[in-house]
């Protein structure tokens, strides 16, 4: 839970730079390349549904972070971005959402 928490923060902290520190929030949405969002992340948080799209837009950077959850034993996971995303299609296009990170 310690490490889902602090993937979540660097994220958070990661959406922060990108946005260039403006006070004017913009909300962020999805493009439209991916699957829409999935029930269990439109029925949480705004800053979850937030995290969801970031890992959609910098798949990059979380796959170069590993994921120390322990679902590499399980689900073969291999980086952060396993945790959101199940499978990229053309164009890092997403084309199956993952619950790792939900719960």
């Amino acid at each position: 839970m310690k490490r889902i928490t602090s993937v979540l923060l660097s994220a958070l902290l990661l959406a922060g730079l990108a946005s260039g520190c403006s006070s004017n929030k913009e909300k962020m949405v999805l493009d439209k390349k991916h699957k829409p969002l999935p029930d269990y992340v439109l029925n949480s948080t705004e800053k979850v549904q937030e995290t969801y799209i970031m890992a959609s837009k910098y798949p990059q950077v979380l796959a170069s972070v590993p994921c120390y959850c322990g679902c590499y034993k399980e689900q073969g996971h291999e980086s952060n971005l396993d945790c959101y995303v199940d499978k990229l299609g053309p164009g890092n296009a997403v084309e199956e959402w993952d619950s790792m990170s939900i719960s």
